[in-house]
């Protein structure tokens, strides 16, 4: 007889299961893919990162750090160079970024040079091999070439720490 009784029983159509299923609380209803929640949600997160590492930068995350190094990169080699170097310094202190330090190094300001000697001193030993003695080559070229004999024997205590 259970049989029968199960006959007797009105049958679900498939939108009715589909709308069962929809009602579960393990089914998400925001509307949308999957795929593309997720990307919302990655772009969201990808968003937030960069506004906090602009935020950790400080002045350095700022437009107008980002275009006084372009414009440094921009007049290398120029006469305008050393007036962009000087403005750069004036606003955002002596850089930190090792191949601006190199161009600071190019420089005819002994000033200029000990303040970047000083801290690619500091970094050279976490830099590779290579730009260790690439840095060891500018050192030794500044010394031999500086009128400064301030900066000379500096050059020359920083070789032998290296």
């Amino acid at each position: 007889m259970g049989r029968r009784e199960d006959d007797d029983r009105e049958k679900l159509s498939w939108r009715e299961i589909d709308n069962l299923r929809n009602r579960s609380r393990h089914v998400s209803r925001d509307s949308g893919s999957y795929r593309e929640r997720t990307l919302k949600t990655d772009w969201a997160r990808k968003q937030h990162l960069r506004e906090a590492e602009k935020f950790f930068q400080g002045k350095k995350g700022s437009e107008a750090y980002k275009k006084a190094r372009a414009a440094l990169d921009e007049k290398y080699g120029t006469s305008e160079f050393p007036g962009a170097l000087s403005l750069f310094i004036q606003e955002f202190g002596i850089p930190d970024d090792w191949g601006l330090l190199l161009l600071v190094l190019d420089t005819a300001n002994p000033d200029w040079i000990r303040r970047a000697l000083a801290v690619m001193k500091e970094m050279a030993p976490k830099r590779s091999l290579l730009e260790q003695k690439g840095f060891k080559g500018k050192v030794r070229v500044i010394a031999s070439a500086t009128k400064d004999r301030s900066l000379r024997e500096e050059c020359e205590k920083i070789l032998e720490t290296l």
